[in-house]
Protein backbone atom coordinates (compact mmCIF):
# COMPACT_ATOMS: atom_id res chain seq x y z
CA UNK A 1 0.00 0.00 0.00
CA UNK A 2 1.27 3.44 -0.96
CA UNK A 3 0.65 6.62 0.98
CA UNK A 4 0.34 10.05 -0.58
CA UNK A 5 1.75 12.45 2.00
CA UNK A 6 2.45 16.12 2.47
CA UNK A 7 5.68 16.81 4.34
CA UNK A 8 6.00 20.22 5.98
CA UNK A 9 9.57 21.49 5.78
CA UNK A 10 9.06 24.11 8.49
CA UNK A 11 7.61 23.55 11.93
CA UNK A 12 4.04 24.84 12.07
CA UNK A 13 2.38 24.84 15.49
CA UNK A 14 -0.71 22.65 15.51
CA UNK A 15 0.24 20.65 12.41
CA UNK A 16 1.94 17.30 12.03
CA UNK A 17 5.19 17.27 10.06
CA UNK A 18 3.85 14.46 7.83
CA UNK A 19 0.16 14.10 6.97
CA UNK A 20 -1.33 11.26 4.93
CA UNK A 21 -3.55 12.65 2.18
CA UNK A 22 -4.68 9.34 0.66
CA UNK A 23 -3.74 5.68 0.15
CA UNK A 24 -3.24 3.75 -3.09
CA UNK A 25 -2.72 0.13 -4.09
CA UNK A 26 0.11 0.89 -6.51
CA UNK A 27 2.95 3.34 -6.91
CA UNK A 28 1.64 4.35 -10.34
CA UNK A 29 -1.79 5.34 -8.97
CA UNK A 30 -0.13 7.35 -6.23
CA UNK A 31 2.18 9.14 -8.68
CA UNK A 32 -0.73 10.24 -10.88
CA UNK A 33 -2.50 11.84 -7.90
CA UNK A 34 0.79 13.25 -6.53
CA UNK A 35 1.47 14.98 -9.84
CA UNK A 36 -2.05 16.41 -9.99
CA UNK A 37 -1.93 17.78 -6.44
CA UNK A 38 1.61 19.13 -6.84
CA UNK A 39 0.56 20.98 -10.00
CA UNK A 40 -2.51 22.46 -8.27
CA UNK A 41 -0.50 23.49 -5.18
CA UNK A 42 2.20 25.11 -7.33
CA UNK A 43 -0.47 27.11 -9.17
CA UNK A 44 -2.22 28.13 -5.94
CA UNK A 45 0.95 28.90 -3.95
CA UNK A 46 3.64 29.84 -6.49
CA UNK A 47 6.10 31.25 -3.96
CA UNK A 48 5.58 28.68 -1.19
CA UNK A 49 8.14 25.88 -1.13
CA UNK A 50 7.64 24.88 2.52
CA UNK A 51 6.13 21.48 1.70
CA UNK A 52 6.69 18.38 -0.38
CA UNK A 53 3.98 16.12 -1.81
CA UNK A 54 5.31 12.57 -2.07
CA UNK A 55 4.38 8.92 -2.43
CA UNK A 56 5.74 6.68 0.31
CA UNK A 57 5.50 2.94 0.74
CA UNK A 58 3.56 2.20 3.91
CA UNK A 59 6.05 0.41 6.20
CA UNK A 60 3.19 -1.57 7.75
CA UNK A 61 2.12 -2.96 4.36
CA UNK A 62 5.27 -3.25 2.26
CA UNK A 63 4.39 -4.78 -1.08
Amino acid sequence: MWLLVIVLLNIVPGFEKITVLNTFATSEECQVERNRIAFEMAAAYPNDRDFVIACRLNPKHSS
